[in-house]
This record gives C-alpha cells, structure tokens and sequence, in this order.
C-alpha cells in the first residue's frame, strides 16, 4: 500500500469520527465532571500541603531536641552530661 493512501485512510476514520454524534456527551455533564476533579485535585492540595507542614514541623522539632552533650575525654574515658541520670530503679534479675 501507498504511504498516502495509508494517510488518507487514516484521516478520513478521523474526520468520521469526530463528526460521529452517536456518543455525544452534554455539556453539562461535561461541566458537571470537570467541577467534581477540580474539587477533589484542590481537597488533595489541601491535605498534601498539611501534611507536609506537619512533617516538617516534626523534624524542626526533632532538630530543635537533639542533646549535644556527649563529649568524649583525653584517653579514651568519656563523660555523658545528660539531662537524664542513671538511675537503677528497676532490679534486674
């Protein structure tokens, strides 16, 4: 076969079915369809931008608590001047 008359082809199936009116929809529902997906996609937006400032809020937290106050001494001893004392409160068997 012929490239053009392959193209031809093609084209007039196109043509046919653009003119088709069989499956023609309204424009209502076509509005109706199109209000329904911009409610959703902005209802996702929304919860997406939440979470991801609740998120980051989590790790400024997690930042903001980091305890520095390990320091390792001279000779390999180390001290720990944590917030939280040992304590041996529980006996283990």
């Amino acid at each position: 076969m012929n490239k053009r008359l392959i193209f031809r082809q093609i084209r007039s199936r196109g043509w046919a079915l653009w003119n088709d009116q069989s499956g023609e929809t309204s424009i209502m529902s076509l509005v109706l369809i199109c209000a329904i997906l911009v409610i959703g996609v902005t209802v996702g937006v929304t919860s997406l931008r939440d979470q991801l400032a609740q998120e980051f809020g989590d790790v400024a937290a997690a930042i903001q608590s980091l305890n520095q106050s390990y320091s390792a001494g001279p000779y390999g001893t180390y001290t720990d001047n944590g917030p939280f004392p040992v304590t041996n409160e529980i006996d283990f068997p």
